[in-house]
């Protein structure tokens, strides 16, 4: 006799089948969604709203580092020293790189 799957009575075997049927089929959906965002995303409006997203995120790295007091002492000691990097420029650049990366 086969083992059943005390949850809902049926063999474990026909189970596992249909959550490996469940599990493809909710894999398709959501590759179809990734694949129809990259494409919205290589729109003209879809690189607008990158763009937009890319603003409001660096304003709010910019804002985290400047009331962060041991980030405001190191760009200080940073600045002392000679060396003017803006660290949320750098931040969100790789960020949205790495988005970039990952539509393609």
């Amino acid at each position: 006799m086969p083992e059943t799957d005390p949850a809902t009575g049926m063999p474990k075997s026909e189970m596992e089948k249909k959550s490996n049927v469940e599990r493809f089929n909710r894999l398709s959906e959501q590759k179809g969604r990734s694949d129809q965002l990259v494409e919205d995303i290589n729109t003209e409006k879809g690189q607008l709203v990158l763009h937009k997203i890319q603003e409001h995120l660096l304003t709010r790295v910019n804002k985290l580092i400047d009331e962060d007091g041991e980030c405001r002492a190191l760009k200080k000691l940073l600045l002392t020293m000679g060396v003017e990097i803006s660290m949320g420029d750098m931040a969100v650049e790789r960020l949205m790189k790495l988005v970039m990366k990952q539509a393609r």
